[in-house]
């Protein structure tokens, strides 16, 4: 590239209409397609609106709709309607769950907000690429850092009398799953994220953390659930995603979930470079898990298997190093044909089948790059 075409890059800006096109098409690609025909006439009705072409009247008839919603008794409404975008609402899991208790079970919730994504094509078809970066980085601790940090959140919130918080897709998606909602479809309208949740069980209340550090539950020897630590590669709330995710995405090669969106850019580089796992060696000298043994599963992962497997890897503990590395199997019955192999030899002889996977795991990732996707 020319020291011209390379000026000529820096300086552009980026066009937000083809962002957004691109975003409407992309984001929502894997969800749910929803079945208007058997919904209440009233979300039918609601959705009609949200359709239309933005002006005085389509606002005025969404407001007075919010507030009608919002004035029915708690646990009478069928469908609820959010009465702000989420990124203007401070205490959006409070305010999630006041809109659990007032559906009835399995009323519809629906909400907007603008996407990270959409945040960020705004900034660079606002600014030349150079200065674009610039503004993101700093945007990007102050609308998405600050809020969710004990030191800096007061700040926030002393200097932005309004709230303009910034959501990726996944968390606004895993909150709604964390108090007590399933996602039935998601899409662009206009240029504003909307989900159609439906009331499914009582608000999730185990605390949840934004730090680097996540805690995972994790099915342990005897089927028992333990908590592992790993460094933080996907976006807050995620984990309550899984089944959603499986539902829609279903598998990719190597046994995890396709197309997973809830990994972040770091995350991907964290997983590369197996950072991610390092953690783990707690649950180690905790007595939780050994060196080398199958991957510690999720209950919902951990139901994909046949009952056979589940039988056989609730003998042992789960291991940091897992046969997967020895033979890179890339579907789950290749995984599972993979593990049942190494568990038979391990029970006939536990010391040196662990002793011969550790240096052919370790060979593998250190010398051949061999890594999980």
């Amino acid at each position: 590239m020319s020291r011209n075409s390379r000026i000529r890059k820096w300086m552009s800006r980026d066009n937000y209409e083809e962002v957004m096109e691109y975003l409407s098409l992309d984001e929502p690609k894997h969800a749910p397609v929803f079945d208007f025909e058997h919904a209440p006439d009233e979300l039918v009705d609601l959705i009609a609106h949200c359709l239309e072409p933005r002006g005085e009247e389509r606002s005025k008839w969404l407001n007075d709709y919010a507030a009608q919603t919002w004035s029915i008794p708690d646990g009478e409404a069928k469908v609820l309607f959010a009465e702000d975008h989420l990124n203007a609402i401070r205490y959006v899991n409070r305010y999630l769950r006041r809109a659990n208790a007032k559906l009835v079970d399995d009323g519809y919730f629906v909400c907007g907000f603008d996407t990270s994504q959409k945040h960020r094509a705004q900034i660079f078809s606002k600014y030349p690429r150079f200065i674009a970066r610039i503004v993101y980085a700093f945007d990007f601790f102050w609308h998405r850092v600050c809020p969710k940090m004990a030191l800096t959140r007061r700040i926030y919130y002393f200097f932005n009398r309004k709230v303009r918080k910034v959501f990726p897709r996944p968390e606004v998606l895993g909150r709604l799953y964390y108090c007590g909602f399933d996602v039935v479809c998601e899409q662009y309208i206009h240029d504003r994220y909307v989900v159609i949740s439906q009331k499914k069980r009582p608000p999730c209340r185990d605390p949840h953390s934004y730090g680097p550090l996540v805690r995972l539950n994790r099915v342990g020897k005897d089927g028992k659930l333990f908590t592992v630590y790993k460094f933080r590669t996907m976006y807050a709330y995620s984990e309550f995603l899984q089944t959603y995710i499986y539902n829609n995405n279903n598998l990719g090669n190597g046994g995890k979930f396709k197309d997973d969106y809830r990994v972040t850019e770091w995350g991907k580089v964290m997983r590369k470079l197996w950072i991610d796992e390092w953690p783990m060696i707690v649950n180690i000298l905790k007595g939780q898990m050994k060196l080398v043994g199958v991957r510690p599963l999720s209950r919902q992962y951990f139901g994909l298997y046949t009952p056979e497997m589940q039988a056989l890897r609730i003998k042992t503990k789960p291991g940091l190093l897992p046969p997967f590395y020895v033979d890179m199997p890339e579907t789950l019955e290749e995984i599972q044909a993979s593990e049942k192999k190494y568990l038979d030899a391990y029970f006939e002889h536990p010391f040196r089948t662990d002793w011969k996977y550790f240096w052919k795991i370790i060979g593998n990732i250190v010398f051949k790059g061999k890594r999980s996707k």
